[in-house]
């Protein structure tokens, strides 16, 4: 049976609102707890994993027990001028902070890249159109989406940290340089998806950046073997 969420009266709305909320946020937890102690090792059960509790997990939250438009959480064109400005600014910014830090050799060692995708062009398409694409495409959905977008309504702004703080904490848990960036990266992305109502531009924002970023890495890698 669907939840209903929608009340006329005050008070029944507020409730509801809450409970609403609770699930997302019920939910969200779960997620994480399942992503960090499931004991996926290759790439492929880290991709499927990542598609089904980033993806396929919110999309049937949405669809069937909170019964809410998909475009109230990011599924939309949204505001385009919004969107492609805002996204524009946020990767010159990005790709000036990763060419800083692959050009430290300091930094640049905690950064890392498939390895083979740094020596197959094949492969790096394939790693970075199929894989990385899929990835990200779902994290946005989640994090901005799902998580940020849908708790919007209730906690404002906090909307923006909660789940910058998270996607920060499950994929850079165990490397500081990782986390660094994750969080000022995921911050940009929740910013862009707040005032543009969609996370299409976050998303690409975001996968173009990790592009980016493994192209300096691996382009480090053939000049130090050459």
């Amino acid at each position: 049976m669907a939840i209903r969420f929608h009340e006329e009266t005050k008070k029944g709305f507020s409730f509801k609102l809450a409970q609403r909320d609770f699930l997302i946020l019920f939910s969200s937890l779960l997620v994480a707890a399942i992503y960090i102690f499931y004991p996926n090792k290759t790439i492929g059960e880290t991709f499927f994993l990542s598609i089904f509790l980033f993806l396929l997990f919110p999309y049937l939250m949405i669809k069937f027990i909170i019964k809410e438009d998909l475009a109230d959480f990011g599924l939309t064109l949204g505001n385009k001028k919004i969107g492609l400005i805002s996204s524009a600014i946020f990767l010159i910014i990005f790709l000036a902070i990763n060419y800083f830090l692959v050009s430290k050799p300091e930094l640049r060692d905690k950064l890392f890249v498939p390895e083979l995708i740094a020596g197959n062009f094949l492969l790096f398409l394939w790693f970075e159109i199929v894989i990385s694409l899929s990835l990200h495409f779902s994290w946005e959905f989640f994090f901005r989406g799902y998580l940020q977008l849908g708790l919007t309504k209730k906690i404002g702004m906090f909307s923006l940290f909660i789940p910058a703080i998270a996607q920060s904490l499950i994929f850079g848990r165990s490397n500081w340089m990782i986390f660094a960036v994750l969080l000022s990266s995921s911050l940009g992305a929740g910013l862009i998806a707040k005032y543009s109502r969609s996370i299409m531009y976050s998303f690409v924002s975001m996968w173009l950046i990790s592009v980016s970023l493994d192209i300096m890495i691996i382009r480090y890698i053939h000049q130090a073997l050459s």
